[in-house]
């Protein structure tokens, strides 16, 4: 199962939305597991039809980062979303 991450390199180390995909799992269900866990994300085509056509894709989930995110919150995210992965396996 292969994660994809959608950003540019411009600026990588200053990155407050991250899109990305998780193969073979649609969007809205990794949404719907991360908010079980209090982890608000958006899923679907952010009003970016056009790019999402660009990149050959219908949907993503993107996450949001702010100067309020302390660097547990984001390990926090990082677990779950693991945990996620591992959940929607297939074996």
């Amino acid at each position: 199962m292969e994660n994809l991450i959608y950003h540019t390199k411009k600026n990588e180390k200053f990155i407050g939305v991250l899109s990305f995909n998780v193969e073979g799992v649609h969007p809205h269900d990794i949404a719907e597991f991360l908010d079980k866990f209090g982890i608000a994300v958006r899923s679907g085509h952010h009003c970016a039809q056009p790019l999402m056509a660009r990149l050959k894709m219908q949907n993503s989930v993107r996450i949001s980062f702010y100067l309020y995110n302390t660097d547990e919150e984001i390990m926090f995210f990082v677990d779950v979303l693991k945990k996620a992965v591992k959940t929607f396996a297939v074996v």
